[in-house]
């Protein structure tokens, strides 16, 4: 451990590391019955409900490559929840939106975190939630700046 990271510092990067996978464990568990992934819900939000993309912007957003973008968006067209429309900035970047069956298995979804949301912080005072997330945001902001 570096003189720079004291161990306080540490122990906030490890406890974000382990809540990020904990909650991508219950995001997963949660989907599963609904034969879709943690990819998947995360495109399909960004398309609810009745926004419009290509790949690349979608990327852009998740802050991901474009081939894992495309295969997730490709995964979505096989399942039946998003169709392809014509892009006209750019004929060969189709815009991805969900159908009418993305935006009802996203409603569930939506339904399911809910649920899951309330009650995993309901135990947690406002004030405390205010505060985590203006550490956590001023954390992004300086990764966002190098």
């Amino acid at each position: 451990m570096s003189a720079a990271l004291d161990k306080d510092t540490y122990q906030i990067i490890w406890l974000v590391r382990r809540l990020f996978r904990a909650l991508a464990l219950e995001s997963n568990e949660m989907l599963e019955d609904l034969g879709i992934s943690v990819a998947d819900r995360a495109v399909m939000e960004f398309l609810y409900p009745d926004r419009q993309l290509s790949v690349p912007a979608i990327a852009a957003q998740y802050q991901v490559s474009r081939q894992h973008v495309q295969a997730t968006v490709n995964s979505l067209l096989e399942a039946g929840l998003v169709a392809t429309r014509e892009n006209p900035r750019h004929r060969r970047s189709p815009l991805i939106a969900l159908n009418a069956s993305g935006r009802k298995l996203f409603d569930r979804v939506s339904k399911r975190e809910a649920k899951v949301i309330d009650a995993l912080f309901s135990g947690i005072p406002t004030r405390e939630l205010q505060h985590t997330r203006q550490t956590l945001q001023s954390l992004l902001n300086e990764l966002s700046r190098e």
